[in-house]
C-alpha cells in the first residue's frame, strides 16, 4: 500500500522518503521563523536609520540656511554640490528663492527655520552596506546552516523509523516464509503498536497451523479407525475367515456400522467446508419456531431409544419469523440436539425452545445431562475437541459438531452462548438476528 494515500493531490509535491518529509518540515518552520526576524530587523534597523538620516538633514539644513543669508541663491546653489541626491527648497518670507531638481524614493525630511528663511531637504534614507549586503548574506547564511541542520536532524529521526520498518518487515518476509515463530522487539517507539499487532497476527497464525494439524491428524486417525474396522471384516468375508452365518452377520454389521460412521464424518466434514467458505447466505423469512419442531420429530426416535424425553415448543406458540437460512438454522439445533441427547442419561430430559426478545430471537437447547466442567467450556468448539473422548466416539460422535454450530452461526450473522455445570446439564443459547443484517 502507499505510504501517500489518502494524503490528497497535494502529496504528489512531497518527498518521498521520511528523511526528506522530515527535514522538509523542520526546514519549512526555521526559514518562516528567519524571515520573520528578517522582517522585524530589517523594520528596527529601517526606523533607526531613517532617524539619524533625518538628524543629519536637520545638521545640514542648518548650515544651508547660514549660506542663504550670507551668500544668497548663488551660495546655496554651491553648497548644493557637496549634497548629491538630496533635495533642496529654500524659502524667504514664504517665496521659494532656490530648489533643485525632484529625487525618487524620498524617505527622510527635515525642515529648518532660521529667521524668515526656510530650508527643507529630502533625501533617500539608505541603510547602506548593512541593507544592501551584509544583512542579506547573513539571513542566506544562517538559512544555508537551517537546512543542513534540519537535514541533519531528520537523518536522525528517520534512521530510527527505517530501522524499525526494517525489522517489521524482515519479520513479515520470515512469516510469510513459513517461520511462525518470528517475532519482532517491541519497545515504546513510533511503531511499537504496528510491531504488537504484527506479533498478534504472527501469534494468530502460529496458532492456527498448529491447530491445523491437530485437525488434520484427528481427522486421519477417525478415518483410520472405521476404514481398519471395514477392511478387518470385509477380507474375513472375502477370504472365507467368516465361515459361519453368525460370523457375516457380524461382519456386515460392523462393516454396515463404521459406514454410517465414515458417511457421518464426510457430512460432517463437508458442514464445516460450506461454513469456512464464507460464502453469501440465502436468506428467505423462516419460521424458527417450526425449525425447532422439525428437528424435534426428526431427533424423536433417537431421544427414545437412548431414554430421554425431548420437547420442543409448544403447540399453542406463535410462529417467530426472521429473515435467515433455515437450512443452517435447523442443521445448528439438529447438532446441539444431538450432542445434549448424548450427555443425558437416560430418564432424563432436552428441550428445544425459541422465544424473541426485541430483534433477537433465542433458538436454546437444554439438557439434564452430566454437563460440561469449566475448564473445558473457552474449548468446546474447536474441531474435534472432546469433553469425554471415550463416550462421544462410543456413541458415534465426530467432535465437530460444535464446530459446525460455531461456524453456521458466524455465517448467519448470529452468536452462540453456553451455561454449563457438572451434574447440572447444559444450556446452549443461539441468538439469532430478526432481520437481515442485524447483529445478534
Amino acid at each position: 500500500m502507499s505510504g501517500r494515500q489518502g494524503e490528497g493531490p497535494w502529496s504528489r509535491f512531497l518527498p518521498a522518503s521520511y528523511r526528506g518529509r522530515i527535514a522538509l518540515a523542520i526546514g519549512a518552520a526555521l526559514v518562516i521563523a528567519v524571515v520573520a526576524t528578517q522582517l522585524l530587523l530589517g523594520l528596527f534597523v529601517g526606523t533607526r536609520v531613517q532617524r539619524e538620516v533625518t538628524q543629519q538633514l536637520r545638521q545640514q539644513g542648518e548650515e544651508i540656511a547660514a549660506v542663504a543669508r550670507d551668500d544668497g541663491y548663488a551660495g546655496v546653489a554651491a553648497a548644493k554640490r557637496f549634497l548629491p541626491g538630496t533635495r533642496v527648497v529654500v524659502r524667504r518670507d514664504g517665496e521659494v528663492v532656490y530648489w533643485s531638481d525632484p529625487v525618487q524614493a524620498l524617505e527622510a525630511r527635515a525642515v529648518v527655520t532660521e529667521g524668515d528663511i526656510e530650508v527643507t531637504l529630502e533625501r533617500e534614507a539608505d541603510s547602506g552596506v548593512w541593507g544592501e549586503w551584509v544583512v542579506p548574506v547573513v539571513v542566506g547564511g544562517v538559512v544555508l546552516v537551517i537546512g543542513g541542520a534540519a537535514w541533519w536532524l531528520a537523518g536522525l529521526a528517520s534512521r530510527r523509523l527505517r530501522r524499525e520498518a526494517q525489522a517489521l518487515a524482515g519479520q513479515a518476509e520470515r512469516v510469510a516464509g513459513g517461520d511462525l515463530g518470528a517475532r519482532v522487539e517491541v519497545d515504546d517507539g513510533e511503531l511499537s503498536r504496528v510491531a504488537t499487532s504484527l506479533n498478534a497476527m504472527t501469534e494468530q497464525l502460529a496458532d492456527t497451523d498448529r491447530r491445523q494439524r491437530e485437525f488434520l491428524a484427528d481427522v486421519a486417525h477417525e478415518l483410520r479407525t472405521p476404514i481398519t474396522s471395514i477392511d478387518g471384516f470385509a477380507s474375513a468375508l472375502v477370504d472365507g475367515a467368516a465361515r459361519t452365518d453368525e460370523d457375516r452377520r457380524e461382519a456386515a454389521e460392523t462393516i454396515k456400522e463404521e459406514s454410517d460412521r465414515l458417511c457421518a464424518l464426510v457430512s460432517d466434514l463437508q458442514a464445516l467446508t460450506v461454513a469456512d467458505l464464507d460464502q453469501e447466505v440465502a436468506r428467505e423469512p423462516v419460521d424458527l419456531v417450526e425449525c425447532c419442531r422439525d428437528v424435534v420429530h426428526r431427533l424423536e426416535r433417537t431421544a427414545g431409544e437412548n431414554g430421554v424425553l425431548l420437547r420442543g415448543p409448544g403447540d399453542g406458540q406463535e410462529p417467530i419469523v426472521a429473515e435467515t437460512n433455515g437450512a443452517h438454522v435447523e442443521t445448528i439445533l439438529q447438532n446441539l440436539a444431538t450432542n445434549a441427547i448424548r450427555a443425558t442419561p437416560a430418564g432424563g430430559t432436552v428441550r428445544v425452545t425459541a422465544a424473541q426478545a426485541g430483534g433477537v430471537v433465542a433458538l436454546e437447547v437444554a439438557d439434564t445431562g452430566v454437563g460440561i466442567p469449566a475448564e473445558h467450556l473457552p474449548r468446546i468448539f474447536d474441531r474435534m475437541y472432546r469433553v469425554d473422548t471415550a463416550r462421544d466416539r462410543a456413541s458415534g460422535g465426530t467432535g465437530l459438531g460444535l464446530a459446525i454450530v460455531k461456524g453456521l452461526t458466524d455465517a448467519l450473522g448470529a452468536r452462540v452462548e453456553v451455561q454449563s455445570a457438572p451434574g447440572e446439564g447444559s444450556t446452549f443459547r443461539v441468538l439469532v438476528p430478526v432481520a437481515a443484517g442485524l447483529e445478534a
